[in-house]
């Protein structure tokens, strides 16, 4: 059995002879679906509700596109607040933007080429109900193999449901700043660096807009990117910002809604340890997507001074 480690919740395995259409445990909102079992070109519904999460975990790896992205395909993805996608593993939350009784389609595809290939999913929207953890299995498994399967699931969602509520408890926001200290008295200075902007319309990219916010322990570069031909999606995986000496800051994140295109600018946010000694001139921004391949590169980013 493949184990999932526990910060990917890991999923129960829940014994029955049609599990494609076994409704979830109640006490623990647990679902097993085996693509072997249904019948062909049939459509398993899942239960979603806004704001809380579904964990789908998959014993076939999910396949990737020429890009490197997942092949996973989703409905009205802007109305879900998170849709991430592993090897193994997919995370959804749906927001408010729907509605009890609507179905979106959910569509993913394997790497291997053995059957089955693809599956696909209809998520019905609930008030009251949400399938938290799904196991879809697609290869054989031994039978003798699920007491033991079956305990040591259960004993990682317990897991998982400690450590959901631990997160859940945390503060977030500017609250979570504040209790970091991360948000001091003078909050956050922001820099508008129109001019740095201007001169990154060269090459590979076209920089709409370029922003920097500086606080107490931490920076923070916002741009707005188009690509400036058509062409494959582009995404940022890795980043680094340099300073005039050629220090490092600490990279703590790198964010981005949607891959990058020639169609519309999309929104980049980088976020970066930093302290009172931070020197706000001539720092550079780099940018690429995995293995390094088109690159961006902008000098002379700037933070507005704490004092």
């Amino acid at each position: 059995m493949r184990l999932l480690p526990v910060s990917l919740l890991a999923l129960v395995l829940v014994t029955g002879r049609d599990a494609a259409a076994q409704p979830p445990l109640p006490e623990t909102g647990l679902r097993r679906i085996d693509l072997r079992a249904g019948a062909a070109g049939t459509e398993p519904e899942l239960h979603i509700r806004a704001g809380v999460s579904t964990v789908l975990t998959f014993d076939k790896k999910l396949a990737r596109d020429s890009s490197g992205r997942f092949q996973v395909e989703l409905e009205r993805a802007s109305s879900f607040t998170r849709a991430d996608s592993g090897e193994f593993v997919l995370l959804l939350v749906p927001s408010d933007a729907l509605k009890s009784g609507d179905t979106v389609r959910l569509t993913v595809r394997f790497e291997d080429g053995e059957a089955p290939q693809m599956a696909t999913f209809g998520l019905v929207v609930s008030r009251d109900r949400a399938d938290r953890l799904v196991e879809v299995l697609c290869e054989p498994r031994p039978v003798e193999s699920c007491p033991r399967e079956l305990q040591e699931a259960r004993a990682a969602v317990l897991q998982c449901q400690e450590a959901l509520d631990r997160a859940q408890t945390a503060p977030g926001g500017l609250t979570a700043l504040r209790v970091s200290g991360a948000l001091a008295d003078r909050g956050v200075v922001a820099r508008n660096l129109s001019d740095v902007a201007v001169r990154g319309r060269q090459g590979a990219f076209v920089t709409k807009q370029l922003r920097t916010y500086r606080a107490a322990r931490r920076v923070l570069v916002e741009l707005l990117l188009r690509a400036q031909e058509p062409g494959a999606p582009w995404t940022a995986r890795n980043a680094s910002l340099a300073g005039p000496g050629g220090e490092l800051l600490k990279i703590l994140s790198v964010w981005q809604a949607s891959p990058v295109t020639s169609d519309a600018p999309e929104r980049i946010l980088v976020e970066a340890e930093a302290d009172r000694f931070l020197s706000p001139e001539s720092w550079t921004l780099w940018l690429s997507e995995d293995g390094g391949g088109r690159a961006l590169v902008l000098g002379g980013v700037v933070f507005a001074p704490m004092e």
